[in-house]
């Protein structure tokens, strides 16, 4: 079943009437005509916001709400986000909250999306530079399979960001997956396999069920974004923005150099790991000015509690430890990154 076939599927079983499409502005120059068979059966209205995190904010979550008043929605409207990882966050968020709750549906379009942001229900917007700080969990209603016909139309930089994340589940779940990423010269939409795609979506997916609001077994999905979030706001505060996959990269080899200078993670793995995340991706110098400037970020963490940050250990490629608590000076002493 295609991806179309399956939403059309979900919204005729569920009874909709009316739904709402959000999208951003390259995905909807790409794909115009997409989702336009959905209109000969349903009421279809599109809203399409600006490309990029500045859209996931509470002052375009409230325009779109607006404008849902406008027209009348009630609680039965279907929100339809086809985009990638900030549409699933913005269109989940908004939906999760407007009238308390309509259904809503992902349709991802970018690697990211696919493997990890229309998985899990965690809905949010950014606010002053802070990620995911203002947000509720609501699970999607329907997840559309991924299509990766739209790998092809994906810039490099937004391919590598999905990329990121998918490195993560390979670290934090299997060796084998490590090592069949290892393989990889080149990273282009031709290698990325299916496979790979429903191995991360099984994991997560196993994860969430077990613990839906992020507080026991779900954390080892934090794995790299602690320090990764914070890399990410201090970089869109200089108004130099990163992939979010980029930096949550970044995080991982901040995490994995934790475990191995705590003598969690041995130090041939670590070399195995950074080696790989640097023939894919830039690292930045880790030195006493960066480590300042992210400090103010990482103290603003969601799961920073008493002054204390958790870090996600490996203990090896594919094995998570249990989560520790480190202050937030300690969780920022390493040696030089470079």
């Amino acid at each position: 079943m295609n991806t179309l076939t399956a939403v059309s599927d979900f919204l005729r079983r569920n009874g909709a009437r009316e739904v709402l499409v959000l999208t951003d502005r390259n995905v909807d120059a790409l794909y115009p005509q997409y989702l336009s068979p959905l209109a000969e059966t349903w009421s279809c209205h599109k809203i399409v916001v600006s490309a990029g995190e500045s859209s996931k904010s509470i002052e375009q979550a409230t325009a779109i709400w607006e404008e849902m008043l406008d027209r009348q929605y009630d609680r039965e409207v279907v929100v339809l986000n086809f985009g990638g990882g900030m549409i699933c966050d913005l269109g989940g968020f908004v939906a999760a909250t407007y009238k308390r709750g309509v259904r809503y549906v992902n349709l991802p379009t970018t690697l990211l999306a696919m493997i990890d942001a229309a998985v899990g229900g965690k809905t949010a917007v950014n606010h002053h530079y802070t990620k995911n700080c203002i947000g509720v969990f609501r699970q999607p209603d329907f997840i559309a399979p991924a299509d990766t016909q739209f790998l092809d139309t994906l810039p490099h930089p937004e391919l590598l960001s999905g990329f990121g994340e998918m490195l993560k589940y390979a670290l934090i779940s299997s060796h084998t997956f490590f090592q069949e990423l290892e393989q990889l010269d080149r990273l282009t939409p031709g290698v990325v396999r299916k496979n790979w795609i429903d191995a991360c979506v099984r994991f997560k997916e196993s994860r969430v069920s077990a613990d839906f609001e992020d507080r026991g077994a779900r954390r080892v999905l934090n794995f790299g974004h602690t320090y990764g979030h914070a890399y990410e706001s201090w970089c869109a505060a200089q108004g130099d923005p990163v992939p979010h996959g980029v930096a949550v990269a970044v995080g991982m080899v901040i995490e994995c150099r934790l475990s191995a200078q705590a003598g969690i993670l041995p130090q041939e793995e670590l070399e195995r790991i950074e080696q790989l995340v640097r023939r894919h991706f830039v690292m930045p110098d880790w030195n006493e000015a960066l480590r300042n400037r992210l400090l103010p970020y990482l103290a603003q963490d969601k799961k920073v509690c008493n002054g204390a940050v958790t870090t996600i250990p490996l203990r090896h490629i594919g094995l998570i430890g249990q989560p520790r608590m480190l202050s937030l000076n300690d969780g920022m002493t390493l040696s030089s990154m470079k």
